[in-house]
């Protein structure tokens, strides 16, 4: 993970402080609790935002175990 510069920093402050951009994602929060995606509108979502995944597959282990905590 790439670490921010002193302006990147500054800038996110900044932002973190307007309480115009609080507003805003206050009125995009109460937007998008009404939504509720199909299980069929999810996967077409994914299919789409696939693209934009950098992450390359990779094999990995079995998950081996009994117990499990989330």
């Amino acid at each position: 993970m790439a670490r921010l510069s002193e302006q990147e920093k500054q800038e996110l402050l900044e932002d973190a402080h307007s309480s115009k951009r609080r507003r805003e994602f206050a009125a995009l929060r109460n937007q998008t609790e009404e939504i509720r995606l199909s299980p069929e509108d999810y996967i077409q979502f994914l299919n789409e935002a696939q693209p934009f995944m950098l992450e390359k597959a990779t094999p990995r282990k079995p998950i081996q175990g009994s117990t499990f905590l989330i």
